[in-house]
This record gives C-alpha cells, structure tokens and sequence, in this order.
C-alpha cells in the first residue's frame, strides 16, 4: 500500500491538503473514491511529472495513458527549460528592458526606462501619445502593467516619480492593432502566442505551437491569467482549430460581446508573423525554447511584444480535443537535429 502522503512530501510537494482537495472536486465530476483519484493524480505525478493542477486544468482523469503522455506537465516544461535554455542567458528575457534593447529591430515601436533622473526624456516621449503603457522589468502574465491616458495626468513630473517609486519603469508606446485581431477584442492588444524550438547549432528554428490570446471587452491585458480567452492555432495554416477557452476551461463558440467566431479564425499576415519569430529565435541562440507574443500592427505588421524564457505550458494546449504538445516538441527536436 502506497503512503500517499509520504509520496508528496519525497516528491518535493508540502501543500498535502491541495492534493486532498483537488482529488475530492474531481471525485464529485468523475463519481469515483476520492482515495481511488488521489492515488492517480500521484501516479500521474510519477509517471508524467505533473501536479494537481495538470491533472484538473487537462482533465488528466479523462486520458489514457497514451494520451497522457503526449502532454506538457509542468515538470516536462521544467526540464525542457532546463535542457534547452542556459541560465546565464535567460535575463535577455526575464528582464523587459534588456530584452527591448536585445530584440529593438523586432519591436516596431517607442519605448523607454525611467532611472529617476531622466524626466525630460519622458516628457518627451510622451508628447504626441494619446496614451501609453508602464510595466515594472521583471512581471509576468501582465501583472503590474499600466495603462495611462496622458490627457488624465495632471502633473507628469508627479506622475513620473510615482512610477519610479513604485518600480513601474519600461514605458511603451500603445501599438494599434490590424482590423481583423481588433475583431476578437477592441480594448486590449491581442497577441499570437507562438513557441519556438531551434537546434544545438543555433542555426535553425521551427514553429512548434501556437495559440491567439484576447482580452475580453473593457480590459486592456490579453492574457490568459488575468480573465482573458485563447484558442489553439493549427501553425502550418495560422488557423484556429479550437473554440475559445479560458482559464477555467470553459467554452467559448464566439468572442464575448462583439460575437466574432473563433474556430476557424484566420491569423492575418501569418507568414509574416513566422518570419518574424524564426528570426528572433536566432540572435540569443542559447535559448533554444521560447513563446513569443506578436501582435499583428496596422502599421508596421507583425512584431514582437515579448519573449518568454520559461513558456507557460498552458495556453497552447487543448484538453477536451486531446490536443497536447510534449509529443509534439520531442519529435520536433528530433527532426532539427537530423
């Protein structure tokens, strides 16, 4: 008899009781033992490197083991972070203001960092700007970022040392959208997330995955973790193949609000947009697995909003179609090599 408790605790897990929990929702939708489900959810943890979260978020109690296998866990995620990407080299893009001036030809678009001592340079780059945003370096999942009206600002000088003070400090020019990603949302920027694999040589990349993010109407951050939608991207198209879905995996056939269909939805310039990301993927080859965001502009066509070191392994995933994409990544690795 396995001590399952002893299990979570060797493993590394000290939130026993999350375990507990998560095994008794899923016994209420599954009908079986709460002690017959934590005792898969920790096999799973064994076999597949996931937590209890994978196993609800991918409704891991609905796959064999086939297909539990061809999905990223958050352990494969983590060791394919490892293997792939040198530490010494993921700061160009754990920190936006290094990764703004590594990647520059990519951006498209102004953008500045406040050191305390460079007001005339932000009244400068303000001037002509409807709005703008501001983000602290080193956030993620768009935590922390703000978005100002200059008509709203009162006193910039004051506005200028509140942003300092509080470490919200990479100032970036509001891109516009093309029409056809305005049609998913209009008040936010929505992004193609793709994951990009590239071989040992640094020399070639390919397009492993993909999605598009929005946000929902009145907000302005897209992502997935702050209430925004996603769909799965079939990357040989630039086509969605998927309905919309949130982070709570439920279902969305159309956008909220503006009722634009989503399966079906067609990624404008998408040749574009894989040029773009193969490109980038080349000029810190170190780092040979990352998830680009693009945004697809009316002006200057696809470009880059960031890159991701540790790709959310999430968003591009497909439960309900058992559209996983470990399977996926290791054959493609595979064939960058040959």
């Amino acid at each position: 008899m396995i001590n399952i408790k002893f299990l979570i605790k060797k493993l590394g897990y000290v939130n026993y009781g999350a375990f507990i929990r998560s095994a008794g929702r899923v016994s209420k939708l599954t009908h079986k033992p709460r002690a017959l489900v934590l005792k898969d959810i920790m096999s799973c943890v064994v076999k597949h490197g996931s937590g209890y979260v994978d196993y609800e978020a991918y409704e891991m109690y609905n796959m064999d083991e086939k297909e539990r296998s061809e999905f990223l866990t958050v352990g494969r995620n983590n060791t394919m972070v490892k293997e792939l990407n040198k530490a010494e080299f993921r700061p160009y893009f754990e920190d936006k203001a290094i990764f703004n001036e590594k990647f520059s030809k990519y951006l498209k678009r102004d953008w500045m960092v406040l050191n305390g001592e460079n007001f005339a340079e932000f009244e400068k780059f303000c001037d002509g700007k409807d709005a703008f945003f501001m983000k602290p370096l080193d956030q993620h999942s768009g935590f922390g970022i703000e978005k100002l009206y200059t008509s709203e600002i009162a006193d910039l000088k004051a506005e200028y040392n509140r942003l300092y003070s509080q470490g919200c400090i990479l100032a970036e020019e509001v891109v516009t959208q093309c029409a056809e990603m305005n049609t998913l949302c209009t008040t936010s920027v929505n992004t193609i997330r793709l994951v990009t694999l590239l071989n040992k040589a640094g020399t070639k990349a390919s397009v492993a995955a993909g999605a598009i993010r929005m946000g929902r109407e009145g907000g302005f951050v897209d992502n997935f973790n702050h209430g925004g939608l996603a769909v799965i991207l079939d990357v040989s198209k630039g086509e969605s193949v998927t309905d919309g879905y949130d982070k709570e995996r439920i279902t969305y056939i159309e956008t909220p609000v503006l009722g634009t269909k989503l399966k079906g939805f067609k990624v404008p310039q998408w040749e574009e947009c894989i040029k773009l990301v193969e490109e980038a993927a080349l000029v810190v080859p170190e780092v040979r697995y990352v998830a680009w965001d693009v945004c697809v502009s009316d002006k200057y066509g696809p470009l880059l909003i960031e890159g991701n070191s540790y790709p959310g392994q999430d968003v591009t995933q497909y439960p309900k179609l058992k559209l996983g994409t470990y399977a996926a990544f290791t054959k493609i690795l595979e064939g960058l090599e040959k």
